[in-house]
C-alpha cells in the first residue's frame, strides 16, 4: 500500500527559516568603521558594542590598523531564553587601511558608549605643512635696448 501525502510547497522555505531562527549565531562579525581625514592626523570609529575592554586588541603600522577581539553573549538567568537577537556575537577582526603614513607609537584610543575611537598622527613627511620662503636680492636683469623698427 503506498502513503499519499499532500503536498506543501512552503514547507521547504518554512524549513530553512526555522534553521536560520534557531541556528546559533556565527562565531565571526565584521565591526563597522569610519575613517576621518584630519589636516594632521586620522581618525577611525568603529562600532564595537557590548564589548569588555580587556577583551579587545589594536594592533597600529605604519600604513595601518587592525581591530580584533571577542565579544560574549550575557549569561541569561534560568528559565530566560533569547527569541531573536541580532546583536553580534564572536571574534571579530577588521584592518584598516590608511592612504598615508602615521606615527603608530603616538596613536591614541578611546572606548566610550560602545565606540573605539583611534587618533592616528600624521607621520611628518605627509603632513602638509606652510613654509615662508624668503626672497635674497637678486639682481633685476637689464633692460633691452629696442631698436627702432622701419
Amino acid at each position: 500500500m503506498m502513503l499519499v501525502t499532500r503536498y506543501n510547497p512552503f514547507a521547504e522555505v518554512e524549513k530553512m527559516f526555522e534553521e536560520m531562527t534557531t541556528a546559533k549565531m556565527t562565531n565571526y562579525w565584521t565591526p563597522a568603521v569610519e575613517l576621518q581625514d584630519n589636516s594632521d592626523h586620522f581618525t577611525v570609529r568603529a562600532i564595537l558594542p557590548g564589548l569588555e575592554t580587556d577583551k579587545l586588541d589594536i594592533q597600529a603600522t605604519k600604513k595601518g590598523v587592525v581591530i580584533s577581539g571577542k565579544t560574549a553573549r550575557p549569561q541569561l538567568n534560568e528559565g530566560e531564553k533569547y527569541l531573536h537577537s541580532e546583536f553580534p556575537v564572536g571574534e571579530f577582526r577588521r584592518v584598516v587601511v590608511l592612504p598615508e603614513a602615521i606615527i603608530n607609537t603616538e596613536v591614541k584610543a578611546d572606548y566610550t558608549n560602545g565606540i573605539l575611537t583611534l587618533t592616528l598622527p600624521k607621520a611628518p613627511e605627509v603632513v602638509n605643512r606652510v613654509v615662508k620662503v624668503n626672497l635674497t636680492a637678486t639682481s633685476q636683469p637689464e633692460a633691452l635696448e629696442t631698436a627702432d623698427v622701419q
